[in-house]
């Protein structure tokens, strides 16, 4: 009787609570569960339409900034919403997944795609709302990842997203607030309040829409420029997505024809180079525009301060957007040189080069060796890491050490070692205080004079009669590896060396050399081959050429002589 008597009162319970399952399950649209699936992965495709691969870089990029930011970013894409608005969905799916709970506040950050109705939804978190505005998520939306997924690239949409929300916050000054905001969870959940931009997209419109018939007078007002600053403020102020003009070298327009663009991006691009000052470094028919070289180093090596590249034609300066793609890595806080052997190195030859960043020298007579970690930060001093061969890492510095004191000055800025290096000089020994595993341990670093790119570059210091062929280097581009599996580009040949006879050209893919052989040719593997001949011996190089066609080129190997461009 006492069984049947508590089966009575259980039943309606549990009819109840499936019913509120069942509601809620509904309420978030096909497929998804009611609770989040794992807090340690931040991209959920129900659609099974992403890639595996991207699937992976944004989870890799979510658990970033979970780490390092205190963010929770999470993308869910649905095959459908049904019958419901996509702000009830993302406001229900916000808080049935508790998305925020795993950082110090409510910073949780959804991007919410409905395929079937194509409609978009980024919902924010009570704490982000002051950094990510309605009016920003709506420029978002419109003017970057819905021009993205109606040109079918899913890839560039996520990414392209994660990266403008980061350089948001560390150049609109919000990482403070993002990083150490903290409320009461218990208040009002977790969570947000539905406000905000939707937005409806068609999934690859982009692609079917003929291209809009550029005039003529915007092709010659666009045009090659007599000089650089000219170049530059046309490519800076220009919003129209037609690529096909002389502004841009003839390898660019080839790059822009695989590589996608948004307006949003365009538009950020502007503003950074808002009231900017610059200086131009000219080399032949090379030229750099760069920050000044009293540019303070926090701010020379930020990514709105990314140099540009030109090169001259025979109708005036051009943009060389292919070698920048090739060389720079414009990651969403700085930026940084994927390769150093491109025809533009010469502006930074009275540079130091740390981790891949060029730093100006501005009066430093000694050299430590500490790079600082800019997406992670202590409660006091800054992660840092050292530079290969360095005093910092000789002294046995460690990365992920945080740095306190240097000879009893407190570090409250990164890089604040490069000024105190104008103190020093080589031989001297400073006292580094750091925090390691949450002991406090003195290091004693002895100081060892800095060297410029040139000096430090085994690559760089060539002898007269040594082996050359006349090639610049770059790094092949996404789409190129999706044809085939190769990291070696050529950027440019030298006017009459061995590499032009025998037959390159700017944007071939080298994927073997002959006798090499590692599978994935860079340019270590073809500075350890060029080691192992001499001037007058052949290569082999075999190549992919437009994508298309695959080539093998034999260079006859010269000699070196000094002020010979190429390597």
């Amino acid at each position: 009787m006492a069984e049947r008597k508590f089966k009575q009162k259980f039943t309606p319970i549990c009819i109840s609570l499936c019913l509120l399952v069942l509601l809620a399950g509904k309420s978030f649209g096909a497929n998804i569960p009611v609770k989040r699936p794992s807090h340690d992965k931040y991209c959920f495709d129900y659609t099974e339409t992403l890639p595996s691969k991207l699937v992976h870089r944004i989870n890799m990029e979510g658990g970033g900034l979970n780490r390092n930011l205190d963010m929770d970013l999470v993308v869910v894409i649905t095959p459908t919403i049904a019958d419901r608005s996509i702000e009830d969905v993302a406001v229900k799916l916000f808080t049935g997944w508790e998305i925020g709970k795993s950082t110090a506040g409510k910073k949780g950050l959804l991007i919410l795609i409905a395929k079937k109705e194509q409609k978009i939804k980024m919902e924010v978190g009570y704490d982000l709302e002051g950094v990510f505005t309605d009016a920003y998520i709506g420029l978002v939306e419109r003017d970057m990842l819905k021009e993205f997924l109606e040109q079918s690239d899913w890839d560039r949409g996520f990414m392209s997203t994660i990266e403008n929300m980061v350089e948001r916050i560390f150049g609109k000054g919000y990482y403070e607030e993002v990083r150490h905001k903290s409320s009461p969870k218990k208040e009002i959940g977790y969570y947000s309040q539905g406000a905000g931009a939707k937005t409806t997209f068609d999934l690859g419109a982009a692609l079917q829409r003929p291209q809009p018939q550029t005039t003529k007078e915007f092709k010659e007002f666009y045009g090659a420029q007599p000089t650089v600053e000219r170049a530059f403020e046309c490519y800076i102020t220009k919003n129209n997505p037609d690529y096909e003009i002389d502004l841009f070298t003839d390898e660019s327009r080839q790059f822009f024809r695989n590589w996608r663009t948004s307006s949003g991006q365009r538009r950020a691009e502007r503003e950074a180079a808002n009231g900017k000052q610059y200086i131009i470094k000219q080399r032949g028919k090379y030229a750099v525009l760069m920050a000044p070289f009293n540019t303070p180093i926090n701010d020379f090596v930020r990514q709105n301060n990314c140099p540009y590249y030109f090169r001259r034609g025979e109708k005036g300066w051009q943009v060389d957007i292919n070698a920048m793609s090739r060389s720079i890595i414009m990651g969403p806080v700085s930026w940084h040189f994927l390769t150093k052997t491109h025809p533009y190195m010469f502006a930074f030859e009275d540079y130091y080069l740390m981790g891949n960043r060029a730093f100006p020298k501005q009066g430093q007579k000694a050299y430590i060796g500490l790079n600082y970690s800019w997406m992670k930060k202590a409660a006091e001093g800054f992660y840092v890491f050292t530079e290969g061969d360095s005093p910092a890492e000789k002294a046995g510095i460690q990365e992920d050490d945080i740095l306190l004191l240097i000879d009893g000055m407190k570090i409250t800025t990164m890089y604040q070692d490069w000024d105190m290096m104008m103190q020093y000089l080589p031989g001297d020994v400073v006292t580094l205080e750091i925090l390691r595993n949450g002991r406090r341990k003195s290091v004693r670093v002895k100081l060892e004079k800095p060297k410029s790119i040139m000096e430090d570059d085994d690559f760089y210091r060539r002898e007269e009669r040594e082996p050359w062929c006349g090639f610049y280097f770059g790094y092949s581009q996404p789409y190129e590896r999706d044809i085939e599996d190769v990291q070696l580009s050529v950027v440019d040949v030298v006017a009459g060396s061995p590499a032009e006879r025998a037959g390159f050209k700017p944007v071939d893919l080298i994927y073997k050399i002959e006798g090499v052989a590692e599978k994935h040719i860079g340019v270590g593997q073809y500075e350890q081959k060029l080691k192992t001949v001499r001037p007058g011996d052949t290569l082999k190089f075999h190549v992919l050429r437009d994508l298309k066609e695959r080539l093998v080129l034999e260079v006859v190997v010269g000699e070196y002589r000094v002020g010979m461009g190429g390597y």
